[in-house]
């Protein structure tokens, strides 16, 4: 896993331009007849609302002891959530869940493809019958990492992307220190972690609205469900 602790503290920045997600997954919890999982929780920026729309707590992981004290601050007392400190490769849970999802690209904070396996086959392990995986991640644009590379930015906070292309690795480094890194795969790539650990596509979008994946799409959305 790769993601540095003083991100925390410009988490809520960084991510405030991300509101598509939110009611995507919330439906799909809403669906959902028993627990509901998020892997890589934040500060809860996902599962807060998730957790009020379904009205039970929400299982909230993260590596993060950082990110979990924000969540924990921005519940404000409500008790939405379960927050427990796990790596998403290893956790596990005293009930199958219904739904497992994992918001916002935080798949990519996982550098190796046997690493990731290892969460695929982790989270079929975890899911009931019928249960279901849910997660986004972009698609690589060569043309985006092109004009980005080497770019210093000013919002949503100040930071430079630096890409490594032959590691599928871009890292963001931020203004003062922080560097938080992600490595992107591809459409088979994807369906390859779905494929080993047992589990079968029921939708891959090009957007949270339901889009189409084209050749233009930029963004992978997909919900994976357990036989």
């Amino acid at each position: 896993m790769s993601y540095d602790e003083r991100f925390a503290d410009r988490y809520e920045e960084w991510s405030e331009h991300m509101t598509a997600d939110v009611p995507f997954y919330v439906e799909l919890a809403r669906q959902a007849d028993g627990p509901v999982v998020e892997l890589a929780v934040g500060t809860g920026r996902v599962a807060i609302p998730v957790a009020r729309a379904i009205g039970r707590r929400v299982i909230g992981i993260d590596a993060s002891p950082a990110m979990l004290e924000q969540a924990r601050h921005d519940q404000a007392g409500d008790d939405l959530l379960d927050l427990r400190l796990a790596d998403m490769r290893n956790f596990e849970l005293e009930e199958p869940a219904a739904l497992v999802y994992c918001p916002f690209r935080s798949l990519l904070h996982v550098a190796t493809w046997a690493d990731r396996r290892r969460v695929f086959q982790r989270v079929a392990a975890s899911l009931r019958p019928g249960g279901r995986f849910a997660w986004n991640a972009f698609a690589f644009d060569h043309a985006i990492a092109a004009r980005l590379d080497g770019r210093h930015q000013d919002a949503p906070v100040p930071h430079t992307l630096r890409y490594a292309v032959g590691d599928n690795r871009v890292d963001i480094v931020l203004d003062g220190g922080g560097t938080s890194s992600l490595w992107w795969a591809t459409k088979n790539e994807w369906l390859g972690l779905v494929d080993v650990a047992r589990l079968e596509v029921e939708a891959l979008h090009g957007g949270f609205g339901g889009e189409p994946l084209t050749d233009e799409s930029r963004e992978y959305v997909f919900v994976v469900r357990r036989p």
